[in-house]
């Protein structure tokens, strides 16, 4: 006799499972998916240049993904004329080839955005009032403008926003993050992406005093190289960006061939070189060509007259160059050293200097690479250089070398570190492409605070407000204070 309890039956009726499955029609599976490829049960037609699109009203009226645009226009239907829109003369030409991409999105929810497609998703979003397509726009935007291609992605974003049209808040931001970006990467940007870019970009670029250039020089060449694939009328509004004041003598020969510079803002540029110890208040007919006369650029040539009548302990200081939005930099030179003038084996001292622009209560610049050389008049393969990268801040406001530059002893024109004139020749070059900056100032009693990258395509978020106090004084001349040797 063989006997079941009624609990261990139970558990293996649990343990059977039911398998069956639905038997699917092959060829008929993919119909039943939402598309507008196939056009099967559609009730509406968009024309977009020579294609034409057959879609649902149910689909593309409805949801969160729909178009506002589209739905009004079907309920303003009232079947007397075709059940067809034309947005050939209401979307740009430039949009046309993305707008499968926009049905495909309203259909699936999948979208690819690109660099080269952001802007005309952007503009169809606006036009067809497709505030979540315009959302996730905005959110590729951020991306395209934060990771690290951003200085590639910035000039298309910035040429897009413009040629479009975007309008409105929108347009005005990716124009200030573009420049921004490329200001500070602007020596790798390649002419034939700036030869694509509007006008009024390039104008807000080029008059930026951060400019990521090693001088004017550089300016006038590019412009120069521009001026042969832009007409006259973009070049008389793009060589009033470049500071024709501080130009070397050679480029300012070159003026005189050159007609989209009128010889008023040559007289200009000459009542301004060298700075002049006044200043001057412009004319009417010098308007245009006076926005922009500070020295800016990454290479600072500093030329030091008399070299051999300097005292020990005695420095000079360079013109000061803009470098970030808040810091200026320049060299600060001792002729004859920081020792005394008893101290055996003098040689020449070198040093680079960071001026913030307020009087923060502390500052810290981090990641600033440089070098200096000691230019060598007569033999340039005897040139002296240096480089370091350091972290500048309110404690240590310059950064360089006590020795290892030239020995005053051989200060001389028969060895080359002074010329005819009795001149002594550093050079200065520096990158801040990587750098860091962290401020924490007090202003009107007001505790504020700022932490941004000096190029934003490493990612960091808007700074808050900083305003501006009191200038540093830091005159020129006088026995300088104890300075870092590396």
């Amino acid at each position: 006799t063989i006997s079941y309890s009624l609990s261990a039956a139970a558990m293996l009726i649990k343990k059977r499972k039911l398998t069956a499955s639905f038997l699917e029609i092959p060829e008929e599976k993919d119909t039943l998916l939402r598309s507008w490829r196939s056009g099967e049960h559609s009730d509406w037609t968009l024309t977009v240049g020579e294609s034409t699109f057959k879609v649902h009203k149910v689909i593309v009226a409805t949801g969160e993904r729909a178009s506002a645009f589209l739905a009004a226009a079907f309920r303003k239907h009232l079947g007397d004329v075709e059940e067809h829109t034309d947005l050939t003369k209401l979307l740009p030409k430039q949009c046309w080839p993305h707008f499968e991409a926009v049905l495909d999105f309203i259909y699936s929810d999948k979208l690819e955005i690109e660099a080269e497609s952001w802007g005309p998703l952007v503009k169809m979003a606006d036009v067809l009032q497709m505030g979540t397509l315009y959302t996730k726009c905005v959110e590729a935007g951020n991306q395209f403008l934060c990771n690290e291609d951003a200085d590639k992605h910035a000039p298309r974003l910035a040429m897009d926003a413009v040629r479009l049209q975007l309008g409105g808040r929108l347009q005005d931001e990716v124009i200030q993050v573009a420049v921004d970006l490329m200001a500070s990467c602007f020596k790798s940007i390649q002419t034939t992406d700036l030869v694509m870019q509007p006008v009024e970009v390039l104008q807000l670029l080029l008059q930026r005093d951060d400019l990521e250039v090693d001088h004017e020089d550089a300016v006038f060449d590019l412009l120069l190289e521009l001026s042969s694939r832009l007409e006259k009328a973009q070049m008389e509004l793009l060589w009033r960006c470049c500071r024709l004041q501080r130009l070397s003598p050679n480029k300012v020969l070159k003026i005189a061939d050159i007609e989209e510079i009128p010889k008023e803002a040559l007289v200009w540029a000459l009542a301004n070189r060298p700075a002049p110890f006044v200043n001057l208040t412009p004319p009417s007919w010098a308007n245009p060509w006076s926005h922009g006369t500070a020295y800016r650029g990454r290479e600072i040539l500093f030329v030091i007259p008399n070299a051999r009548d300097y005292a020990a302990k005695r420095y000079t200081r360079s013109e000061s160059h803009r470098l970030l939005d808040k810091f200026s930099w320049r060299l600060l030179i001792f002729p004859h050293g920081t020792g005394t003038e008893s101290t055996p084996g003098k040689t020449t001292a070198a040093f680079v200097e960071l001026v913030p622009d307020a009087d923060f209560d502390e500052w810290t610049v981090k990641g600033i690479r440089y070098s200096i050389t000691a230019v060598n008049w007569k033999y340039p393969e005897k040139n002296i250089t240096k480089d370091h990268e350091f972290q500048f801040s309110h404690f240590e406001v310059d950064n360089g070398w006590h020795r290892g530059f030239v020995p005053v002893e051989d200060m001389t024109e028969e060895q080359g570190w002074l010329n005819g004139k009795g001149e002594l020749c550093f050079r200065g070059n520096l990158c801040c492409r990587s750098a860091e900056v962290q401020i924490q100032g007090s202003a009107d009693g007001a505790q504020l605070t700022e932490v941004r990258m000096a190029n934003s395509a490493h990612g960091s978020e808007a700074p808050r407000q900083v305003k501006a106090g009191n200038v540093r004084q830091m005159g020129n001349g006088g026995a300088g204070p104890a300075r870092r040797s590396n």
